[in-house]
């Protein structure tokens, strides 16, 4: 599963975990009679179907501001969850969720690439990852002013995760995204932060490895693992899942960590003044490729008299190398409390209260 000679500690039990589910999965898959997919991952055909709609019609959406394609997929009372960035708070309806997603895909004109999705058949959900090139204001677009913008040099990527009900309808919608050049003038105080992390995301679009069978069941253990670590802000559960190449480029704030050491000392770092009380995740993993996706979310409260109530979430894409380890990650978060403080213009409201 992992390279030879690599073994889990006792104290690890979300391999085993994420191990057993994918074999639960698979029963249930032949039980129900579904189909069963590469290297064992269950197919439930109906679902998958469904799921595979969903991503379909939101790229149109992201593509081409195709708002019918947003109104086949959407719940009347689908909601938009606050990003603490772009957006501060919850947003509930579909007029009024299209109507704010709209506000972007209206105001620039852009090169759009799909770059990779993958859909969540347990917990039925599809994530979505995408690139806008070239990214140019439309003439009276938005509001705010970037010099950056006039030549088409910024880019934005995004991840997405759409939670679909048993009527194929999206009840919520998660994201976090790089911000362009106007969104971070108008929210940070140093509208350059971040700017001189360079990455390619096309580097990333489609399989960057030959998919394999035998490598789904380690890359669902490693996506189950890298979750919990995030969720628990337990660092010592990187040991036997991150090539010794690891690196984790993190758009929003445009910082770029190399080495697990160094992002062992980066997790350390963020929970030391952070105590959690609980926490979830979500993931999925592209049979027909080597990357997992997942969303994590990890609740508690800042350590002393910081605020409690906290609740803070993340979408990562990861990409596996041919020995199933995790080799680059590209992750997206919420600003701790601390940070936005630290970093942005105006603190949200829900700064130190849960989301």
């Amino acid at each position: 599963m992992f390279k030879r000679g690599h073994s889990f500690p006792s104290k690890v039990s979300a391999s085993a975990t994420a191990s057993r589910r994918c074999r639960q999965m698979h029963v249930k898959a032949e039980q129900k009679g579904k189909g069963v997919g590469r290297g064992g991952y269950p197919i439930d055909e109906e679902k998958s179907k469904q799921l595979k709609l969903v991503a379909d019609k939101m790229d149109a959406f992201f593509a081409h501001s195709d708002e019918a394609a947003f109104d086949a997929v959407a719940s009347p009372d689908i909601t938009l969850h606050g990003d603490l960035l772009i957006l501060d708070n919850d947003l509930s309806g579909a007029d009024k969720v299209k109507q704010t997603l709209g506000t972007y895909t209206k105001a620039y004109d852009y090169k759009h690439e799909n770059i990779a999705h993958g859909a969540d058949i347990d917990g039925s959900s599809v994530f979505h990852f995408w690139l806008h090139q070239d990214l140019k204001k439309k003439e009276g677009g938005g509001n705010g002013k970037a010099e950056e913008l006039i030549d088409g040099t910024a880019t934005k990527a995004a991840l997405w995760r759409y939670v679909v009900g048993d009527n194929g309808k999206v009840t919520d919608i998660y994201f976090l995204t790089q911000l362009t050049p106007d969104e971070k003038l108008s929210m940070f105080t140093d509208p350059k932060l971040g700017s001189a992390l360079k990455f390619d995301v096309m580097d990333f679009k489609g399989p960057t490895i030959e998919p394999e069978d035998n490598r789904m069941s380690s890359m669902l253990d490693s996506a189950k693992i890298f979750s919990e670590i995030w969720e628990t802000g337990n660092s010592s559960l990187a040991d036997n899942i991150l090539s010794k190449n690891f690196k984790e480029i993190a758009p929003i704030f445009g910082t770029k960590t190399e080495g697990p050491g160094k992002f062992k000392s980066t997790i350390d770092g963020l929970f030391s003044s952070y105590d959690r009380t609980g926490g979830m995740s979500a993931f999925a993993v592209d049979p027909d490729s080597n990357k997992a996706f997942i969303h994590w979310e990890s609740k508690g409260k800042m350590s002393g008299d910081g605020p409690d109530g906290i609740s803070l979430y993340g979408l990562n894409m990861l990409i596996f190398d041919s020995y199933g380890l995790v080799e680059t990650v590209v992750g997206f978060r919420q600003p701790l409390p601390n940070e936005r403080v630290k970093y942005m213009k105006k603190v949200p409201e829900k700064a130190g209260a849960a989301v």
